[in-house]
């Protein structure tokens, strides 16, 4: 049985790889701190060396520069790298429930058998010809009458036919999809509205994000950043359960 999508399995191990990052440069670097103050005193301590990059004509220069900042800087990349882990995720979920379904043109051809035209028997024919009335609460007895009569017989209500024309738009748009759209997107394809709490905390933290990627300050409250990937971890669990119990099913055979 399916537990979580694939693109879900992505987003958890690379947004833990890069909080665990954030742990293993917050750690290390007090105790680098600590060691270059023991050299400084002319007590023997151990510094590494970094063959990756080309050394400072002054020793250490470049860490001793990054250390007081290091913890906004870290703030900064672990907003910016879990909110596009959390984005990447949520299209990917989508992508993954229309190749679950064989693609677009397979769950077309799903869709427009169920709305294909049917032949009714005569009390069926009845039933449809007593609905096809404007409304009036006077007869609503009767409308549920003829209502019920016409359930589990395969009627396509109008409804539903509007629905094909709403899977090709948002296969059109897809590409063309945005991070500000996806509580809107949560809410109209996958039919999981977020709460007002989680759509205000989603467009905050994607602010943040914003104000960081275009240049505004590599700096964010690194306890803030760490709430913020809470929140997203949270929301991408939620997300995926909804997919995965409402989507994720063979409907091959059903129809």
């Amino acid at each position: 049985m399916i537990s979580n999508t694939d693109a879900y399995a992505v987003w958890r191990s690379h947004s833990q790889q890069m909080l665990d990052f954030a742990i293993l440069v917050t750690t290390a670097a007090p105790q680098l701190a600590h060691a270059l103050g023991e050299h400084d005193s002319g007590r023997p301590t151990f510094l590494a060396t970094n063959p990756g990059f080309q050394p400072s004509a002054t020793p250490y220069a470049t860490e001793r520069r990054a250390l007081p900042a290091h913890e906004d800087v870290m703030g900064a990349t672990l907003l910016l790298s879990t909110f596009s882990y959390f984005e990447t995720y949520f299209f990917s979920a989508i992508e993954e429930v229309l190749a679950f379904h064989g693609g677009e043109d397979a769950i077309e051809a799903s869709m427009r058998s169920q709305l294909a035209p049917r032949t009714w028997d005569a009390e069926s024919a009845t039933a449809l010809s007593r609905l096809r009335h404007k409304f009036s609460k006077n007869r609503a007895d009767r409308f549920r009458k003829f209502t019920r009569e016409m359930r589990g017989k395969g009627l396509a209500w109008p409804s539903q036919r509007f629905m094909l024309f709403g899977l090709k738009q948002a296969v059109a748009q897809q590409q063309r999809w945005r991070a500000h759209q996806i509580p809107d997107l949560s809410a109209d394809l996958l039919v999981l509205p977020f709460t007002a709490d989680e759509r205000k905390r989603f467009h905050k933290i994607r602010e943040d994000r914003n104000h960081i990627a275009h240049g505004k300050a590599l700096k964010f409250d690194l306890k803030k950043a760490v709430q913020a990937s809470k929140f997203l971890r949270d929301l991408a669990m939620k997300v995926d359960q909804h997919v995965v119990e409402h989507f994720l099913l063979v409907e091959r055979y059903a129809h």
